[in-house]
């Protein structure tokens, strides 16, 4: 039986077959369009929240999109909303084309022609519902993640996280910001409370390694943005040890950035919130850092010492104790904190042996090229040595890091060289070959630190 017609927009008669190639039509027209904006299937589908084989099915009719879909096509594409124009008419055709069958059904059906009208609102009624059940199934499956995609961007996130001091700062932004945009757009398309909350730690897993990247790169209003956006993210999911995380965050940002009264108090705040375990120990070593800058010896004292007793409880939190990584502190990196601080209010014995055994400690674990830890440790050793006096030893304590690649060069080892060289510029020094030699090279080293790349904002 020929299928029946209806009358289109334009009064000619429009079939189903119709319908189909208009759905075509339009398919090829938003390829046209796509090509002309210089994007693959593989780069567009990210931007609209689906995946590429949904905008190939799309392309050639072979898949329903639901409006929104196409709003977002016309946005992306700039094509000032022919797009939805065009959908638009195609829906209200199959709505005529659905009326017609209706109409036609009333007449082979039974009813009194003194009825059909009443028929033709009935079946249109239960016509429209059924159309719209099955939209709005469509469009639930469309908003659905598949539990196997959450996990795995769970598994990159701690994957990111323990290969931290492993990566070069630059490739470690480029991972990071790739997880967090898979997150981000995966947060857009599921409704499913249990994957949200999932979803919203990943996203602060991912913020959070942004701002200690920013912080790597010396990118200090970023680094602040996102230490900002990963306490936001925790607060969403109520998750203490994302912020406490992120207030460390801002508090190593404040003492990087001459605001040691404002580190106090975010370092206070992360030791409020810090779970048990790692990360009360992260936070009271940070507090002692922060105390430091203001040159507090007995604050520093007593946060070192809560941080050691912190130290000897173990922990559930599923950032600083499972996945840990960058989110984990290390005993080496304890020690490596403690001589920072006993340095900067000018306690060179006790730096001079908690940077020793922050060296101990890494050295027994599996190296890393051009670990943070150890390197940071030598610096300080070195400054202790020499305001000591020790120029042989400082030089070879330092002499390990001068072949570090440019890429390697974290802010906080750049800063800690820079100190080196406000020394070695003291009267003592002067007219010192060795020592002018050692500031030549923690001069090379500082100088030729990577420039950083633009990141986008949190």
């Amino acid at each position: 039986m020929p299928a029946l017609p209806s009358w289109g927009l334009g009064g000619s008669p429009v079939g189903p077959d119709d319908v189909r190639e208009r759905r075509r039509a339009l398919g090829r027209r938003l390829r046209l369009f796509r090509e002309a904006a210089g994007y693959t299937q593989h780069e567009f589908a990210p931007l609209t929240l689906y995946g590429r084989s949904t905008i190939a099915n799309v392309e050639t009719g072979g898949q329903r999109a639901q409006r929104e879909f196409w709003q977002r096509c016309d946005q992306l594409l700039n094509t000032d909303g022919v797009l939805t124009a065009d959908y638009d008419e195609i829906t209200l055709l199959e709505q005529q084309l659905l009326a017609a069958t209706a109409r036609s059904s009333s007449r082979a059906g039974g009813f009194a022609d003194t009825s059909s009208d009443a028929y033709v609102e009935v079946a249109r009624s239960i016509m429209d519902a059924a159309r719209e059940t099955s939209e709005h199934a469509m469009d639930a499956g469309a908003w659905a993640v598949s539990d196997a995609t959450i996990e795995q961007l769970r598994d990159e996130a701690t994957r990111i996280a323990r290969s931290f001091t492993r990566l070069a700062p630059a490739v470690a932004v480029t991972e990071t910001l790739r997880l967090r945009n898979l997150a981000a757009s995966l947060l857009e398309r599921t409704r499913r409370p249990g994957q949200q909350q999932e979803l919203y730690l990943i996203v602060a897993q991912a913020a959070g390694l942004l701002a200690s990247e920013s912080i790597d790169l010396g990118l200090w209003p970023l680094a602040k943005d996102y230490a900002r956006a990963a306490y936001t993210y925790g607060e969403v999911i109520g998750h203490d040890g994302v912020r406490a995380y992120a207030r460390g965050m801002q508090a190593t940002i404040a003492y990087w950035t001459g605001q040691p009264a404002e580190a106090v108090e975010y370092a206070e705040a992360a030791v409020a919130l810090a779970p048990a375990g790692v990360a009360r120990v992260r936070a009271l070593s940070v507090l002692a850092r922060a105390w430091s800058h203001r040159g507090a010896a007995d604050q520093v004292q007593q946060a070192i010492t809560a941080a050691e007793e912190a130290r000897t409880v173990d922990g559930q939190d599923l950032l600083h104790d499972v996945v840990g990584g960058e989110f984990g502190y290390s005993a080496a990196q304890q020690a490596r904190s403690v001589s920072t601080a006993w340095l900067q209010v000018g306690r060179a014995e006790s730096a001079i042996a908690a940077a020793a055994t922050a060296l101990e400690l890494a050295g027994s674990q599996p190296a890393d090229p051009w670990s943070t830890v150890p390197a940071e440790a030598r610096v300080d050793l070195a400054t202790c040595q020499l305001l000591g006096g020790q120029l042989d030893s400082a030089r070879e304590t330092l002499a390990p890091l001068w072949p570090m690649p440019a890429d390697w060069r974290r802010i906080g080892l750049v800063g800690r060289l820079s100190r080196v060289q406000r020394v070695l510029s003291e009267p003592q020094w002067r007219g010192v070959p060795k020592a002018r030699r050692m500031a030549e090279l923690a001069s090379g080293f500082v100088t030729t630190h990577e420039t950083p790349p633009a990141l986008p904002p949190a």
